[in-house]
């Protein structure tokens, strides 16, 4: 019985000289220094990531439906290629500028968001509202040109102008 006794304690005595010895490794920093610290910053490359799986999405949903036309595939596919050269250097090269920020949403909600409502349509609604559709995909196709001419070109006056632009186009 002693000699279980006296193991048992030699156990805990191991157990609690491994957690004083982990607990001295850890380096100890005081609270004043947390709050000090600079936030944690979003990484660039999981925004990115994000829009990249959403862009996916739409593409797998326009391929899978059988009624939309090729035509429109082709239209979107060029805007998704367009969102995906052009984002990543927006948020490399101006990561604070509204217009990343909105071109980020469009790539991340506002295509999937319009061309989802119009998959979800009857076969003649969306007959009905096709030119609509094809109007609306022609406008974003054109903002994603015009927004890699802003950034080709470097025109910082532009940024603020397209921003607004497609805020209040597409919010």
């Amino acid at each position: 019985m002693t000699v279980i006794i006296t193991a048992a304690v030699f156990i805990i005595a191991l157990f609690a000289f491994k957690l004083i010895i982990r607990r001295l490794k850890v380096p100890k920093v005081s609270s004043s220094l947390k709050d000090q610290s600079p936030p944690a910053k979003k990484d660039p490359g999981a925004d990115f990531k994000q829009i990249l799986d959403t862009l996916i999405k739409l593409n797998i949903l326009i391929r899978t439906d059988r009624d939309f036309s090729m035509d429109l595939i082709l239209k979107i596919e060029s805007i998704v290629d367009d969102l995906k050269a052009l984002i990543p250097d927006m948020i490399t090269r101006y990561p604070g500028e509204t217009l990343t920020y909105e071109l980020k949403k469009i790539g991340a909600t506002h295509l999937f968001k319009i061309v989802k409502e119009y998959l979800d349509l009857s076969p003649d609604s969306r007959q009905i509202q096709r030119s609509a559709f094809e109007k609306t995909i022609e406008n974003l196709h054109e903002v994603c040109a015009r927004s890699r001419q802003i950034v080709d070109n470097n025109e910082i006056a532009e940024f603020k102008t397209m921003a607004h632009f497609l805020e209040g186009k597409f919010s």
